[in-house]
């Protein structure tokens, strides 16, 4: 079994949870059994499998796992299954809540979910003690069934919050406390799994001990790849069962981009890369990140060239567009608002577009991190461009916005090797991106089917684009030439690069468990 572990998944995702159901879908095609694996509990958690098309089959979640509810039928459990009303018990509805007293004092709160079919389905109830203190909440998972009991301390924090199965049996205890330091620090127990109690510190230890059971599945020995190393990474390393374990750089290893050797490293890598003997393998994107990698840490462990986005050449023939069909000067940039993609060089650039070409358009689609936002719409006001750049949130139908654009940016500061550039390109959208480690160089064709910029270089970047969109020729040639280019990342033949890994992989696994049946 081949296991992609990750942190959450939610509707807005980002590239690697996007790389993810790709390749899961790869691996289904080929018969290659995989999950992709979560660790985080979240009520709305399978509304998001479902919408992605992931299968319960082919998706497990630690809470889930522990609770056994990971196959469950949808129903709907409504507030009036929940809260029976009697005499002494009065109730005001507002918005998407209902507020019960009992002998005027305040009772329960019901909270209705929203955007559910049914406007009365129950999302979670807030109990009160006598005097109106907030003694529990209770929530319901959105297929329906009573998942998580929260009890409340005088102070009104929360020291205690029970995890159930479909029964409404604690299955998983989390405990809230603060350590000497004064610091909020959490324990699990695991209650009766399989005739025994275990007590855990931490959420990293329950993940550890969560990955040890996946690994017992057809003989053990199973492939864990972490995707999103910095939350997986210790409990697969220090996982107490033998496992082939590898760590998947979906970025640039290093935080500077001047020394491959002695460049400090990124924070999300460091862990792992400073711990290389607990892993079995790595794999880099593209061929320069490979060799870079190999250079500075040698080839123990061995260094998988695997390319992480790819599409299918049947899908890049459907999704043509004809250049006049696309918005005039629409120019689009597709990544999360976040300070490695560099959405404000493509705002200061385009302030120079305008001046060239007044009636051209940016639209910056992606749901932000953190503040990033809220910093570029500053940006845009105090640039006096809010007529011309656009924030267009997150969308789950990019294919739209690529057939629609007639350029694509992505001026990022740092990548692995970029989904957007071989969905982009696939759609025919020639793309302006910084010739930076790694990726872009490796993807688009400079000068051809798209244009390689230097990184902060916001002149050049905007030149680029005034370019493009002052010579239509030029640009329609362009967008015929990335439809011709995405084909060279075909689902074919990304599938041969794992089957590089397949096979040491399962020469490593037959030794593994030769040895220990001695």
């Amino acid at each position: 079994m081949y296991y992609f572990l990750n942190e959450n998944m939610q509707f807005a995702k980002s590239g690697i949870e996007g790389a993810e159901i790709q390749r899961l879908n790869l691996f289904n095609q080929h018969q290659v059994p995989a999950k992709i694996v979560t660790r985080v509990f979240a009520m709305n958690l399978h509304d998001v499998t479902t919408d992605a098309k992931i299968s319960d089959d082919h998706f497990v979640n630690l809470f889930d796992y522990f609770c056994g509810t990971t196959h469950v039928e949808k129903t709907v459990t409504t507030v009036d299954d929940v809260i029976a009303v009697g005499d002494d018990i009065t109730q005001k509805a507002e918005d998407n809540k209902i507020t019960y007293l009992k002998d005027n004092k305040l009772y329960r709160i019901a909270y209705l979910r929203q955007g559910a079919t049914n406007p009365r389905e129950i999302s979670n109830v807030q109990y009160f003690d006598t005097t109106g203190r907030t003694t529990k909440m209770s929530w319901w998972n959105s297929r329906g069934f009573l998942c998580l009991n929260q009890y409340f301390d005088n102070a009104g924090n929360i020291f205690q919050e029970h995890y159930l199965d479909l029964e409404g049996n604690v299955k998983l205890e989390k405990l809230h406390y603060l350590n000497r330091a004064n610091k909020e620090k959490f324990s699990y127990k695991l209650d009766d799994f399989e005739g025994v109690d275990y007590l855990f510190d931490g959420l990293h230890d329950l993940t550890r001990f969560f990955y040890d059971q996946l690994n017992k599945v057809d003989g053990g020995y199973n492939v864990f790849i972490s995707d999103r190393t910095t939350e997986t990474g210790w409990g697969l390393r220090y996982m107490e069962t033998t496992a082939f374990k590898v760590l998947h750089l979906h970025n640039n290893h290093l935080a500077d981009d001047k020394d491959i050797m002695h460049d400090r490293l990124n924070n999300f890598y460091a862990s792992s890369l400073n711990n290389l003997d607990k892993w079995d393998g790595i794999i880099a994107p593209s061929s320069q990140q490979k060799k870079d990698v190999e250079a500075r840490w040698g080839t123990k462990p061995p260094v998988f060239n695997i390319r992480i986005a790819f599409v299918k050449a049947e899908d890049v023939e459907a999704s043509k567009v004809p250049f006049a069909q696309r918005e005039n000067n629409l120019v689009v940039h597709v990544a999360r608002l976040a300070p490695e993609k560099q959405q404000d060089s493509s705002i200061k650039a385009f302030e120079k577009v305008l001046k060239v070409i007044p009636d051209a358009k940016l639209e910056l689609w992606g749901y932000a991190n953190g503040d990033v936002g809220d910093k570029m719409r500053a940006l845009v006001r105090e640039m006096h461009l809010e007529d011309s750049v656009l924030f267009k949130g997150y969308t789950s139908n990019i294919a739209e916005v690529y057939n629609r654009a007639q350029v694509g940016l992505l001026p990022s500061r740092a990548e692995g090797f970029p989904l957007t550039l071989i969905e982009a390109q696939s759609h025919g959208l020639p793309m302006i991106a910084n010739d930076i480690h790694y990726g872009p160089a490796d993807i688009l064709e400079d000068g051809k089917s798209g244009i390689l910029t230097k990184n902060g270089d916001n002149d050049g970047l905007a030149d680029a684009i005034i370019d493009l969109l002052t010579h239509k020729d030029k640009l329609a040639a362009f967008s015929e030439e990335a439809y011709q280019n995405a084909l060279r990342f075909t689902d074919d033949n990304t599938f041969e690069q794992w089957q590089t890994l397949f096979d040491y992989a399962a020469k490593k696994r037959a030794k593994v468990l030769a040895a220990e049946a001695l």
